[in-house]
């Protein structure tokens, strides 16, 4: 598992509960600069198309909390949240809003995250947040599972990119870290396939339903329509991404134990 990214909590409280009841809640995924006035525009949207169920600021009401959804959490600038608004979610009750124009539905998301980012920062959780509190687990357990069903070791060694980890890293951002993936320094790339067999590769930069962008090898910005190549896309962050439906709480515990043996 890649340990150069991530965030476990969401609200202070909710960091002290994860700590004394062992249930940690990820961060929400950067989502880069906000403009205050597509928030602003997002804010009077959310509130006359959807406060009466999700309350004006979104923290709940007749429907949940979606400051602390694990949609919201996951969401890269709307690629779960925009289907959802256009589409709905008839089977829990939640209608559709297909005639929301895409400009409207990009303003929502913006205040949603907006939102979440707000909550987050107003925890002021301390990075001296005491060791006592979050090594419950069992630092055995937590070996086999890096070792064993968590996969960790096929791309991390205990002798190389994680030695020492447990003296560099507080025990809060340590546990952080290895919980939710932030890909801010870690770059997908991408090869692009033409239709006469050329390719590109290089580090992707943008990609939408419409368009990809990339910095091509050779240096240079280079955007397509999606539907004139082929696009073959690497995310070294993968697989923390799917550990995020596998891990239980045991395993997050007992794994961070382990990891802070690493001194």
């Amino acid at each position: 598992m890649v340990l150069t990214k991530i965030s476990l909590i969401f609200l202070s409280a909710a960091l002290i509960a994860s700590a004394q009841q062992h249930q940690p809640t990820p961060m929400p995924r950067q989502q880069g600069a906000e403009d205050p006035a597509a928030v602003e525009r997002g804010r009077a949207l959310f509130r006359s198309s959807c406060g009466f169920c999700h309350g004006n600021d979104a923290t709940g009401s007749r429907a949940p909390d979606l400051l602390r959804s694990p949609i919201l959490l996951h969401d890269d600038h709307g690629t779960l949240l925009g289907p959802i608004i256009h589409n709905g979610r008839p089977e829990k009750g939640m209608p559709s809003f297909a005639t929301m124009k895409d400009d409207e539905v990009a303003d929502i998301v913006g205040y949603l995250h907006h939102q979440a980012n707000a909550a987050l920062h107003s925890a002021h959780v301390p990075g001296d947040y005491p060791l006592s509190k979050l090594l419950t687990g069992n630092a055995q357990a937590g070996k086999a599972y890096f070792y064993g069903p968590g996969g960790c070791s096929n791309c991390h060694s205990v002798t190389g990119d994680l030695a020492s980890i447990a003296k560099k890293l507080s025990p809060i951002d340590l546990q952080q870290q290895m919980v939710y993936p932030s890909d801010k320094k870690i770059a997908k790339t991408a090869v692009v396939t033409f239709a006469d067999g050329e390719r590109c590769e290089g580090k992707l930069v943008h990609q939408d339903e419409f368009n990809v962008s990339m910095i091509c090898k050779d240096g240079w910005y280079r955007s397509w329509p999606r539907a004139d190549v082929k696009i073959e896309i690497h995310d070294p962050l993968e697989m923390h991404r799917e550990l995020m439906s596998k891990y239980t709480n045991p395993d997050i515990h007992n794994l961070f134990a382990y990891l802070e043996t690493l001194k």
